[in-house]
């Protein structure tokens, strides 16, 4: 996981199936860890607007408050997800088998 000092970082676990949001510290530390959401999953991505990304079998996107807001379906489970292309508007998506990629208006 990369992060920015100052930045909130999200963390998904696919074993508690949760999804956490934590400020970094300019040390490296971390404060304020919270549960963001009851679903984790195997990757998890933040676009422009603080819209958190949680790759668990399909793609779940919730606001930056934590409300699910839309499913991405995918034809093949997501093993990791990030943001690229112009603007970084693409979210690209890593299967078994497969790289997606889906534009994010």
């Amino acid at each position: 996981i990369a992060a920015q000092s100052g930045k909130r970082v999200y963390v998904s676990s696919e074993t508690e199936d949760r999804t956490y949001r934590a400020l970094v510290n300019a040390d490296g530390t971390i404060t304020d860890l919270r549960l963001f959401a009851d679903r984790g999953g195997e990757s998890v991505a933040v676009d422009s607007r603080g819209n958190v990304y949680v790759a668990n079998g399909q793609i779940f996107v919730y606001n930056p408050a934590g409300r699910l807001i839309v499913q991405i379906d995918v034809p093949e489970r997501p093993i990791d997800i990030l943001f690229g292309g112009a603007n970084r508007h693409t979210l690209f998506i890593l299967g078994h088998h497969a790289l997606f990629a889906a534009k994010i208006q």
